[in-house]
């Protein structure tokens, strides 16, 4: 049997593919007009709102349901901050279903999806993942983190008292200055040579998200900026479900959840000595480069 939360994942995208989504975001007020709006069996649409009701995706009000914030946010993705985890779940499942069809599936709105993904991360995984980038640099002042987003990692560390440079493509760099602007953290939108000479280099979720040519870009690149470089993410020979998460990494077509020994070669590759570590409290670990003497 499927555990509660992985059933409102395929509810939401069930309803999300059937239409069931945009109806109640629109015009349908009744489990009837649902049906008849996204065209679906009656009683299907019957359980659906009843389910997305229960979730905080609707809410009834007199004899119609309406859209909570919460379905707002996450359909019209407008701020951020309001998208959540779930969308880019989605764009998961989505990927798993079209896996080993060939060319991978990428949704309109995966760019925001990941972006509103990487604003919900848990605090504890963000400040586990901080630690142990300044216990590889404790004498740190400066960090740049690549690949941040909206900058959960990044206002961790000008919260530890270290100046705080985001390095973003542009379209991400984009999207995300608006939530910036009235931080003390730095945005540089470009590729490698944007990262800023620093004491540390924080890649927090980056490897396994790109595919090895651009790692060994980002990380040469990174190494020539600071003597400590630290990538935190999940191994597939170390994580729990490393296999499974390196498998859904294909079917987003992005990068791969690789091996300890992968991650050495492509720091090796960048000129930095590497050490695995587990990060206390998370399923991730951190891979530390220091520049080869």
């Amino acid at each position: 049997m499927l555990d509660s939360s992985t059933r409102e994942l395929l509810c939401l995208w069930a309803a999300r593919e059937r239409g069931v989504l945009d109806a109640l975001a629109t015009e349908a007020g009744t489990p009837a007009d649902v049906a008849d709006t996204a065209g679906v069996d009656p009683a299907a649409a019957d359980a659906f709102v009843t389910a997305l009701a229960d979730a905080g995706y609707v809410e009834r009000v007199g004899d119609e349901y309406e859209p909570t914030n919460r379905l707002l946010g996450f359909l019209t993705k407008t701020d951020l901050r309001s998208v959540g985890s779930l969308p880019a779940a989605l764009d998961a499942v989505d990927g798993w279903v079209a896996l080993g069809e060939g060319d991978s599936f990428e949704s309109p709105d995966a760019l925001r999806n990941d972006l509103g993904a990487q604003w919900a991360t848990d605090e504890a995984t963000v400040r586990a993942a901080v630690t142990a980038a300044i216990r590889a640099a404790p004498g740190a002042d400066a960090a740049a983190v690549v690949g941040d987003g909206p900058g959960r990692h990044a206002r961790d560390l000008l919260a530890r008292g270290l100046d705080a440079t985001i390095v973003e493509t542009p379209a991400r760099a984009d999207a995300v200055e608006p939530l910036l602007s009235p931080t003390a953290v730095r945005l540089e939108a470009g590729g490698p040579e944007a990262i800023p000479d620093a004491d540390l280099v924080l890649l927090p979720g980056f490897l396994e998200r790109h595919d090895d040519p651009a790692c060994e870009r980002w990380l040469a690149a990174a190494a020539e900026a600071a003597p400590v470089v630290v990538a935190v993410g999940p191994l597939r020979d170390r994580s729990s479900g490393g296999a499974l998460a390196d498998l859904e990494a294909v079917a987003r077509g992005e990068g791969r959840v690789r091996p300890a020994a992968a991650v050495r070669g492509l720091f090796a590759a960048a000129g930095l000595d590497c050490a695995v570590e587990a990060v206390p409290g998370t399923p991730l670990f951190a891979a530390v480069g220091r520049r080869v003497q």
